[in-house]
């Protein structure tokens, strides 16, 4: 049984939709979850194979191997990735800073936006929240949010400065970033790699299908009913990139690059991909 991490976030709701009515259910299980706990179950071995925050693989990369040609990534604004402040991120050095706990890529990088994008900051500290948002920034000068959480408080943000990692990432390295990456657990996985073939098959299949179909998939998503059906096949088209190409590994390549220099990794990882 080949087990598969679902984040149940509105990026990968194109993906899921399609291998929902092509995996077996004799032969692979979906477990659903944000990235954190699904980062989790797949260190541990609950888990097989996830879309899973890519920072993840440098804190396992002699225990996991890389899905190749597939991720979660952007070329630009990603319209799901925000910081929110109520002042320019310009004058927030010495702040206590809050943001999500679903996505630990997503934190380091801010950590790197903070101390390269915006005048080098210095002394911000940061802390996890689950609030609202219009609550966690009565307390705080700034908030990240990632996913739905973000898209949401993105439609009602008047008043407040929002600040698209995406786009802010393009402006220091001229590179896409990526966010997610399809992480196998070498250990867990042994002896399955004829289903992790057929599954990237099918993943490609499915990731083929999005700018086409967007509109299909969007009208049958559940998110259509917050988002709106031609937002939501935007996003998909426009604002997430699926594709795992040279561009994209040079942006990986990139961020671990800066984060290993910031010491928020503790080195920079080779690339290991499956099957390997």
């Amino acid at each position: 049984m080949l087990r598969i991490g679902r984040i149940d976030y509105a990026n990968c709701t194109p993906l899921f939709m399609q291998l929902e009515k092509t995996l077996s259910g004799e032969t692979t299980t979906i477990v659903h979850g944000v990235p954190a706990s699904l980062n989790a179950k797949l260190a541990n071995g609950e888990i097989d194979i996830c879309i899973s925050s890519s920072i993840e693989f440098s804190r396992h990369a002699d225990e996991y191997a890389i899905l190749p040609g597939h991720c979660i990534g952007s070329v630009g604004p990603v319209k799901s990735v925000l910081f929110f402040t109520t002042r320019p991120a310009e004058e927030l050095a010495g702040q206590q800073l809050l943001v999500t706990s679903e996505s630990a890529t997503s934190v380091v990088l801010l950590q790197i936006l903070l101390a390269k994008r915006w005048g080098g900051l210095s002394g911000c500290s940061l802390q996890t929240t689950s609030l609202p948002w219009q609550e966690a920034l009565q307390q705080s000068p700034g908030l990240l949010l990632i996913g739905d959480r973000a898209l949401q408080a993105a439609s009602g943000s008047a008043g407040v400065y929002c600040y698209d990692l995406g786009q802010e990432w393009m402006g220091l390295t001229g590179l896409p970033f990526v966010y997610a990456l399809w992480l196998i657990n070498r250990t867990s996985s042994a002896g399955k790699e004829g289903a992790l073939t057929q599954f990237s098959q099918l993943l490609e299949q499915a990731r083929e299908r999005i700018i086409p179909d967007a509109e299909l998939l969007a009208a049958e998503a559940p998110e259509a009913a917050w988002v709106g059906v031609q937002p939501l096949a935007d996003y998909w088209r426009n604002a997430i990139t699926y594709q795992l190409d040279e561009a994209h590994l040079a942006g990986l390549d990139r961020f671990y690059q800066l984060a290993a220099e910031l010491g928020l990794i503790t080195s920079r990882p080779q690339l290991k991909f499956f099957p390997s």
